[in-house]
């Protein structure tokens, strides 16, 4: 009942969501891209196809976790701020599969999109925990990486059904709209519910 009255974690919960979906379609469709794009071997697309999304999230988030903490020096409400805008940010790099690019460009675009997600996703957990009060949190992450992970498989059918008439490259351009739409909201929810929302979890706990 608490969580069906957060608007914050709402948002963080659709959040969740569309990432999800662009993040599972990125993980089990991009090796085929470069298999069939580039004239990879089954290795090398493999490798390329997870390389470049593991270690620019990975230091993404490590640099992110950083921002962070800086940001919410100055209001805990900060991290939200800085979710969307890393996600806004990810966003347009995607929209380079439209023009077909050459390997180099995928590498850049992949890793540039891949980096911003890590920034935002850092600060994913801190963001919920400062809204939801402590005896809520582990329900809510719960509910929270069940509903990506089933949005996530989702995506991945859906990706299959629609690659022969849409092709990859348009489906991996579709991503950005998922990361608009997530950064939008996260930056309105900023202005709209999380300092309140930030107040009755406070309240709450005490």
């Amino acid at each position: 009942r608490y969580l069906a009255g957060v608007p914050s974690y709402h948002v963080l919960l659709a959040k969740a969501m569309l990432a999800g979906v662009g993040v599972w379609v990125f993980l089990n469709w991009l090796p085929l891209y470069f298999r069939e794009a580039f004239n990879l071997t089954l290795g090398a697309a493999g490798f390329a196809g997870t390389f470049m999304l593991q270690i620019s999230t990975v230091l993404g988030i490590a640099i992110g976790g950083w921002i962070s903490d800086r940001a919410a020096a100055g209001g805990a409400k900060r991290r939200m701020l800085v979710q969307g805008l890393s996600y806004l940010a990810a966003a347009p790099f995607l929209l380079l599969f439209l023009t077909h690019p050459g390997f180099t460009a995928v590498t850049v675009a992949v890793s540039a999109f891949s980096l911003f997600r890590g920034l935002g996703q850092a600060n994913e957990n801190p963001t919920l925990c400062e809204v939801i009060p402590v005896q809520y949190r582990s329900t809510a992450i719960g509910i929270m990486n069940t509903c990506a992970t089933a949005a996530g498989g989702v995506g991945v059918l859906l990706a299959g059904i629609l690659k022969r008439s849409l092709g990859l490259d348009a489906i991996f351009a579709g991503i950005s709209l998922l990361f608009l739409i997530a950064g939008l909201a996260l930056v309105v929810a900023y202005h709209r519910w999380v300092e309140r929302d930030l107040q009755r979890a406070r309240a709450h706990a005490a």
